[in-house]
């Protein structure tokens, strides 16, 4: 990751593939929209989605995520979106909030997965 002078990223990620719902949250706190999605990597700070729909920088989204066996919810920001081709985008989220027992359970994940990818 250091390597890359234009490597932005300030987190490492693991590559994972996770099935997860959105909701997207209007600017009042409403929700406007709901969709699924897929993780392509994960990080300690963020996702990489794969989804069917474009978002534009800045947009919240809520997020509940199926880890093994359980369920995580947090709240994410977009990034970026970018068109993959004419049906699916890619899309990085920042986390924003995330509930405190999730957030242990979604650390305890993402360390397992970086053992196993360091073997």
């Amino acid at each position: 990751m250091l390597d890359d002078p234009f490597e932005r990223r300030r987190a490492e990620r693991r590559y994972a593939m996770n099935f997860l719902d959105y909701e997207i949250i209007s600017p009042a706190g409403e929700t406007i929209g709901r969709g699924l999605a897929r993780t392509l990597n994960v990080s300690a700070t963020g996702l990489l989605l794969e989804t069917g729909q474009f978002f534009e920088t800045g947009q919240l989204l809520r997020v509940t995520l199926g880890l093994e066996n359980d369920l995580v919810k947090l709240t994410g920001r977009v990034a970026h979106s970018r068109p993959l081709d004419d049906i699916l985008c890619t899309t990085g989220i920042q986390f924003v909030e995330f509930d405190q027992a999730d957030q242990r359970t979604y650390q305890h994940y993402f360390e397992a997965l970086r053992k196993v990818v360091q073997g």
